[in-house]
Formats: structure tokens, sequence, C-alpha cells
């Protein structure tokens, strides 16, 4: 928020760099919103998908790896800080009371999911030469670049298309 913005404004300049405006859709369930107003660094909302793991990986241990003459800063921590999920299932009960629509299935599973999704981006990188332990901080801040703007890339539902055609 500080550095970057998670919205594209319909903007043909933003458009143009950035892909599509972002649509509230988008971020309807984002808590806090992540709009931020400041563009030190480039809007991220549609970063997901953009690059790989691994770019990810370099980007944020040393920016200037992957964009030589960034000024962005290092974070060396994210690879050593282990991820604490001791109240995950609060939170996302918390966030649901909040009016983001958890299931109860969601949140029963959500360690569960969390695990695999986090072993995935690890062995990525393993497979890119990063040994890395899959309850690391890094991998859960790839794990959520690598889903904004992901969205509105989403084909559409079979039952959204049955819809459209009636």
């Amino acid at each position: 928020m500080n550095c970057h913005t998670q919205t594209i404004r319909p903007f043909r300049s933003e458009t143009a760099r950035y892909g599509e405006y972002s649509k509230a859709g988008e971020f309807v369930y984002d808590t806090p919103f992540l709009w931020g107003s400041k563009r030190t660094g480039p809007d991220l909302h549609r970063i997901g998908g953009k690059y790989p793991n691994k770019w990810h990986f370099d980007h944020l241990l040393d920016p200037t790896i992957t964009s030589p003459g960034s000024i962005m800063p290092t974070y060396p921590w994210l690879i050593d800080q282990k991820l604490d999920n001791a109240i995950l299932q609060d939170k996302m009960k918390a966030l649901r009371k909040l009016g983001i629509p958890y299931t109860d299935a969601e949140i029963e599973h959500a360690e569960q999911d969390l695990t695999k999704q986090a072993q995935k981006i690890a062995d990525d990188l393993k497979q890119n030469q990063v040994n890395l332990l899959a309850d690391r901080e890094i991998v859960a801040v790839i794990a959520y670049l690598q889903r904004l703007g992901t969205d509105i890339k989403a084909a559409p539902k079979v039952a959204d298309n049955v819809n459209a055609n009636q």
C-alpha cells in the first residue's frame, strides 16, 4: 500500500501498461481494501501469473536481480521466518462475520489447502534450484502475488454461458 497500488484505473496509460482496469468484484472481499495511493513501484493488480514463482522469490530477496536499478528494498527475512498459522481458522471466522463468504468447509480445510498450495510453490522453486521449506513467509507472499488479478482472467463458468445464451 505504501509503494504499490492494487487497482488499475480506467485511463489509457494504465490499461495499456497493466491490462483491463480493476472491477469492483475483484476486490469486494479484500479486508481492508489495499488500493493504495502511491506508485513508487508498478501496480500489482495484474501480477498474478505474469512471472514464475522463482522470479518473485528473486525479486523479494533482491529486487535488482530481476529489475536492475530498482529502488525496492530487500526482504530477506521472509525466507527465514516461519508463517504462523496458529489462528488461521479464527481469522477466517472473524472475516466471515465482516462479510467475507467463507464456507464452513473452507474454514475447516484452510490449513490443508494452505499447506497444499505452499508445497506446490516450494516444489516449483526446488525445480529452479531454490531449496526452501514450504512454511516460510516468502511462500505465502508469492502465493498472494500469484493470485492478484487472476479472477478477471478466469473463464466464465458453464452456468454463466448458459444464462448468457438465453
